[in-house]
């Protein structure tokens, strides 16, 4: 209404005036729309709503617009990545009434605490599932190359035939939580171990798997799995690191690969019988020595697992000699009672019993206990041997003259001497850690008629 009257004006005027007075009016119309203006936009505001929420007022519809676009921009360069918006900032203008108060500040403040965002990114499907995300198709590519590089060995006697992943496995351009996003690194750890959880264990003096595997409820074969590292080995050294997550890959990786070994080719032994010794001791008179091959193997590993081996080439570099030993016939007084004594002074506790540990068999028991425990022989009988024994470490064997044969292994020193007769319940040895051994303890073995049975079935 005051724009039309002023348009009147203006035209009445052009019509019936002079140049001064056109001039004159001009300024006084332009004076009168300015107020005009003022009085018309200051009885409205705009209102912001956040998807269908109205979240407060404005001045400036402009200004607020600009402000959302500043706030996609930032999430981008944040992110470094397109970002999505996932809500819907709207502005409405509205009559300006008593109860609405335009608060700029608030609602940017209110803006930039609840906008949502999704961003492009690359999704790694497994057999058609996604599990998890990267930024890039380079961090893709990546990844995969990571992945395979984990089971590739790297050694100076191996050469690589051939990585192959045994599940599909693409990568898709889709829209992803920026937080959900993994790193090349730890993308490749998940794919190869199915979870991204870990659990490590410290080794510490006088652990076995079998102690660990008990108190952390997994069995011995599951550590043995998490640490392929271990292959069929039960040593363990303290200060080494094992993990107690049982690997489930998401992506399964095949390896194959020509490896070079040398190995050694053992040698016979030839035995002498010899009445002046008890039957069960032995002599050696004229040493073995081993002899050397080697052997050209194709393998296959999956996930570290080797699933097979080829020989392809064998090559002998020296060939051995034969060992004889002198082999006792004297039969051994008869002097044990057939019922055994506890073998370890104060008891000790026990780390690893009689049967299966892991894929390999356990002949007998193993009770820890301090360095320097004094051994005591289970039963009346004639040591056989007291020495160095290989794995066995520092051993000793008694004959106990009945069709029963006991062995004492990993001792730090031996106090008896072979075709010694002991009595049931003497020391004979002093525990210790020699041999294949992670701790103080004593490996104890009863064999009946050459056969090995399970010791605690006699206490």
């Amino acid at each position: 209404m005051v724009f039309s009257a002023i348009h009147k004006l203006i035209g009445h005027v052009c019509k019936n005036s002079n140049g001064k007075k056109i001039g004159a009016v001009f300024l006084i119309a332009v004076a009168l729309i300015v107020v005009a203006f003022k009085t018309v936009s200051g009885s409205h505001v705009y209102a912001v709503y956040f998807d269908d929420r109205e979240i407060g007022y404005v001045l400036d519809k402009d200004d607020i617009l600009e402000y959302v676009e500043q706030l996609h921009h930032e999430e981008s360069e944040r992110y470094g990545l397109q970002v999505n918006p996932l809500n819907e900032v709207r502005v409405v203008r509205v009559k300006k009434s008593a109860g609405i108060q335009p608060k700029e500040a608030i609602v940017k403040n209110q803006l930039r605490d609840i906008m949502e965002y999704d961003v492009y990114a690359y999704a790694i499907i497994v057999n058609g599932k996604p599990t998890l995300a990267v930024r890039s198709i380079e961090e893709y590519d990546e990844v995969i190359e990571e992945l395979k590089g984990a089971y590739v060995s790297g050694k100076d006697n191996s050469v690589i035939q051939a990585v192959v992943l045994n599940d599909q496995v693409e990568a898709r351009l889709t829209q992803v939580d920026p937080n959900a996003l993994y790193s090349v690194d730890k993308a490749a750890e998940i794919l190869r171990r199915g979870t991204d959880r870990q659990e490590t264990y410290l080794v510490s003096r006088g652990d076995s798997l079998w102690t660990i595997a008990r108190n952390n409820n997994m069995t011995i074969n599951e550590i043995q799995q998490a640490n392929p590292q271990l292959g069929n080995s039960d040593r363990l050294q303290p200060g080494e690191k094992l993990s107690l997550v049982v690997a489930d890959p998401y992506v399964s990786v095949s390896v194959t690969e020509e490896i070079v070994v040398k190995e050694k080719i053992p040698f016979e032994v030839k035995y002498q019988n010899d009445s002046n010794m008890y039957t069960g001791a032995t002599k050696i008179i004229t040493p073995g020595k081993y002899g050397y091959k080697e052997v050209t193997y194709l393998v296959t590993k999956t996930n570290g697992n080797e699933v097979h081996r080829e020989t392809i080439n064998e090559v002998i570099a020296e060939n051995p000699k034969a060992q004889v030993v002198a082999r006792g016939t004297l039969k051994a007084p008869v002097a044990g009672t057939g019922r055994f004594l506890w073998p370890v002074a104060g008891g000790g506790r026990i780390t690893s019993r009689y049967g299966m540990r892991g894929s390999r068999f356990h002949a007998g028991v193993d009770i820890g206990a301090s360095t320097g425990t004094a051994v005591l022989a289970a039963d009346s009988g004639v040591v056989t041997y007291a020495g160095w024994a290989g794995a066995y470490g520092i051993l000793v064997t008694i004959d106990h003259g009945n069709g029963y044969v006991t062995k004492y292994a990993h001792n730090s020193s031996v106090l008896v001497s072979v075709g010694q007769k002991v009595t049931k319940g003497s020391q004979i040895a002093r525990v210790g850690s020699t041999g294949n051994s992670t701790g103080p303890h004593l490996h104890f073995e009863i064999l009946r008629n050459g056969s090995t049975v399970n010791p605690l079935s006699f206490f």
